[in-house]
């Protein structure tokens, strides 16, 4: 067992089985992925990465299901379960590119312009680029550390990762990992707030994984933790007004995400690549072939600031605006951008 210090959660235990997945080459890399994109060009503390959000996510994961099997009638969530569904959390993330989510906003800005990139899927890419690294990569490994007490347990971190679960362990883990309260969410409303200065996103963790409970198949928690799960929904909504959707924060990824199309059309970067050159796939690789590629680079190394127009738009205006936006990037050689802010604060699973 190791312990890791944590600014977020305190001691985070590592068991045997754990260890091995955070000692892979390929999810140290997440050490040189940012969390959040650019935003530490409006947040400066917001230098944090899918690494250490990762570990969180894990933590709590595994606090979660300790609380469910005391307050739940489940017989199946033993240590090595809650380990299983842990190693699951860590690796949620273990496909983002660089700069995390913005990388696949260039992907779809590629994609309008030059044609569709093969094994880009939109919001879910990292996902699937995560699922194929752990086969090609991380399968014998996890075998290994889990082959003794589960049958198929790359077969069950794939199934919770694509939300395709078979059975209720699979079913309660998909929930715990990806809900509209889950240690996913769970941990960066916490930690980016802690990295932004703010507290827009501190709600009462714990006593909110002291009331959770599986019941039906469905993840919920006592009548007496309703406000805290008002809490956290709200915390989650003040996160994306006021940090996540900062409009400045939102330029900036948007010049990014531009720039980074280009070195895609420029043959600098290749767009998906192959399994075994991730490693090479993180933050500093991108800025450094950015650098000389004006006035993209400039603009996300040295913070230059273009031009805003913001606009509130309904849904009609925004569709005619969409169908232009491939013909208006052409024109202006990707100087004129559109970048929107969508996201759904609650979805039923």
């Amino acid at each position: 067992m190791k312990l890791i210090r944590d600014p977020v959660h305190g001691y985070i235990e590592l068991d045997d089985k754990l260890v091995s997945v955070v000692s892979d080459t390929y999810f140290q890399r997440l050490r040189y992925i940012t969390q959040t994109g650019l935003a530490y060009l409006v947040y400066p503390g917001m230098t944090h990465s899918r690494f250490e959000h990762s570990l969180g996510a894990m933590f709590l994961a595994s606090e979660f299901l300790r609380y469910i099997r005391r307050n739940s009638e489940v017989d199946f969530i033993s240590e090595d379960y809650i380990s299983l569904v842990s190693a699951a959390a860590l690796l949620h993330d273990v496909g983002h590119m660089p700069f995390s989510h913005t990388y696949e906003n260039a992907l779809e800005t590629y994609s309008k312009i030059y044609g569709k990139v093969e094994g880009y899927s939109g919001r879910k890419t990292h996902v699937e680029l995560g699922i194929k690294l752990i086969e090609e990569e991380m399968s014998s490994a996890l075998g290994k550390a889990f082959g003794n007490a589960f049958s198929d347990p790359v077969g069950f971190i794939k199934r919770v990762l694509r939300e395709s679960p078979r059975n209720k362990e699979e079913r309660l883990a998909t929930l715990v990992i990806s809900n509209f309260i889950d240690a996913d969410r769970g941990d960066y409303l916490l930690r980016d707030s802690y990295h932004a200065g703010v507290e827009y996103g501190i709600y009462d963790v714990e006593r909110l994984k002291r009331f959770l409970v599986f019941v039906d198949g469905k993840l919920a928690v006592f009548k007496k933790a309703k406000p805290i799960v008002e809490h956290f929904l709200l915390a989650r909504m003040y996160m994306y007004q006021n940090v996540y959707f900062h409009s400045v924060v939102g330029m900036y990824n948007a010049i990014l995400a531009q720039g980074v199309a280009k070195l895609f059309a420029s043959g600098k970067l290749e767009p998906i690549p192959d399994v075994k050159d991730y490693v090479n796939y993180v933050d500093f690789r991108v800025l450094n072939l950015l650098k000389d590629l004006k006035p993209f680079g400039e603009g996300v190394i040295y913070r230059r600031g273009w031009k805003r127009v913001k606009v509130d738009l309904n849904e009609d205006c925004a569709n005619q605006i969409r169908e232009k936006v491939e013909d208006l990037t052409k024109a202006s050689e990707g100087l004129i951008i559109l970048h929107e802010f969508r996201d759904v604060p609650y979805k039923e699973r």
